[in-house]
């Protein structure tokens, strides 16, 4: 059973003990004292046994993340009294004091491993458990996640060590590791380590005590892939739904580059990520990876919502959903009305079939024309170079590019020309909310709407498939308002 370890590195020892108490009335099972971020090592230890919580005392050496640079026989003294009085000890794999851990007896000897710059091939990760492992009462090793590809193999190499049934704690550092501490139970981890509060980290993605507890032992995890991420809302939006919806469960970011989304599929059935969100390039990638599509998403041919539906993972579309939702809240009829749209992406595809399906007479540009012909043929469309569709009259216009998106460039992707007064421009982008695209509309004097509704409405849509609950426009609509820059 996992256990919560909350990691307390105050400057004192008075410090340390009253965070220590608060964390223990607010649920702590366990509590790290990272006793080398104490300029003075305490003399008296005694007050420390008055926590009637497992105790583990640690004095992280530089080269592994910590600030220990006192002498080895001073290290030891300070060790061997914090044993005395009733710590379990953690210890650095390579130590040279791991030697005498035998010594510590009968406190219990954790050795560990840290790799603040990356995380190894998984040969040296279960390497790095084994040889922890055969030095101790348990095994701690944790390495920084940098990409899908490393979080995978963490997952693999965890796997395959677990069938030692020996006692261990792995932990993926940084955000793209934020899984790992989460589904620490999911992943065989003994403890899962948290900060007392928010800002008090001993480690880079290290979850808050409160959000701990509240998460549990095996809550619903959801979350985005894509590349790049950094403009993203959805996860304020979907953890604000979770609460919401008293569901316990978190939406994550995993940036995942092109050629690691079989990673991505394979660390989603080991771990049983309930589901995830697709975006820019993937939408369209990923589909033969799945084991199903159903048929709306089928017949956009883009994928933006992942369920996995008891370890079958079928592909959906409320990308279409987001859509129409939007024109209905701006009251928009587009039967018989001619529409451009702008770009032949995933977001393009759902926005040509509501536009078709309801009657628009409907244009697609795009910078490659190849890509703008195979939609305009597969939804009823026609393509046309950017020139040609800028000496046209249209009643909407609907941006599907990325440019002006946070992180691409703040630019148009149509003349201004085409732009005039009462038109219905739609700009798929939604961070940040004035585009030049929607900028240039607004001074026309058309209606300028940024891509927020389609947004948050995908997102209730999506939420819904994946907790089998529904929550209100307003609860994503105020998490949107609030993250945003």
């Amino acid at each position: 059973m996992t256990r919560i370890c909350v990691a307390i590195s105050e400057a004192d020892a008075a410090s340390a003990i009253a965070v220590a108490r608060e964390a223990i009335a607010k649920g702590a099972e366990c509590l790290e004292f990272r006793f080398d971020r104490m300029p003075l090592l305490p003399d008296d230890l005694t007050p420390f046994q008055q926590l009637e919580v497992r105790r583990i005392a640690t004095l992280r050496e530089r080269e592994q993340g910590g600030e220990w640079e006192g002498t080895n026989e001073k290290k030891w003294e300070f060790l061997w009294r914090a044993a005395r009085a009733g710590f379990d000890i953690d210890l650095e794999l390579g130590h040279p004091l791991v030697n005498r851990a035998h010594l510590l007896k009968p406190a219990k000897v954790i050795v560990s491993y840290h790799d603040h710059k990356k995380t190894p091939q998984m040969a040296k990760i279960i390497e790095s458990l084994v040889e922890c492992s055969a030095r101790s009462d348990m095994a701690k090793a944790a390495f920084s996640v940098r990409t899908m590809r490393d979080l995978a193999q963490l997952v693999e190499a965890t796997h395959w060590f677990s069938m030692s049934r020996e006692r261990f704690t792995v932990i993926g550092m940084g955000e793209m590791g934020t899984v790992t501490r989460v589904l620490a139970h999911q992943m065989g981890s003994v403890l899962s380590y948290a900060s007392a509060s928010p800002g008090k980290e001993t480690a880079p993605g290290q979850l808050d005590l409160e959000t701990a507890k509240w998460l549990g032992k095996e809550p619903m995890v959801t979350g985005i892939i894509g590349n790049p991420l950094d403009h993203t809302l959805s996860p304020a939006m979907h953890n604000a739904a979770f609460r919401a919806a008293a569901v316990r469960g978190i939406y994550l970011k995993w940036v995942t580059l092109v050629d690691e989304l079989e990673d991505f599929l394979d660390m989603v059935s080991a771990l049983g990520i309930k589901g995830f969100n697709v975006t820019i390039p993937h939408k369209e990638s990923i589909i033969p990876l799945l084991d199903r599509v159903d048929p709306v998403a089928e017949r956009i041919g883009a994928v933006n919502t992942v369920v996995n539906e008891d370890g079958s993972l079928v592909g959906r579309n409320t990308d279409v959903i987001g859509v129409e939702r939007t024109f209905e809240r701006h009251n928009v009829d587009v039967k018989g009305k001619a529409a451009l749209v702008l770009g032949a992406g995933g977001a393009s595809r759902s926005v040509l079939s509501y536009l078709v399906s309801k009657g628009a007479d409907v244009d697609i540009t795009n910078r490659t024309m190849g890509k703008a012909e195979t939609l305009a043929k597969m939804f009823g469309a026609d393509a046309m170079t950017t020139r040609v569709a800028e000496e046209k009259l249209y009643d909407v216009i609907v941006n599907c590019t990325p440019l002006g998106m946070k992180g691409f460039p703040q630019e148009m992707s149509i003349s201004p020309y085409v732009l005039h007064e009462g038109q219905f421009v739609m700009d798929t982008v939604y961070n940040p909310p004035v585009t030049p695209l929607l900028a240039e509309a607004s001074r026309k004097n058309a209606i300028a709407v940024n891509g927020k509704d389609m947004l948050i409405y995908q997102a209730l849509a999506s939420f819904e498939m994946w907790t089998g609950k529904a929550v209100e426009y307003d609860v994503m609509e105020r998490a949107f308002r609030e993250a945003l820059p």
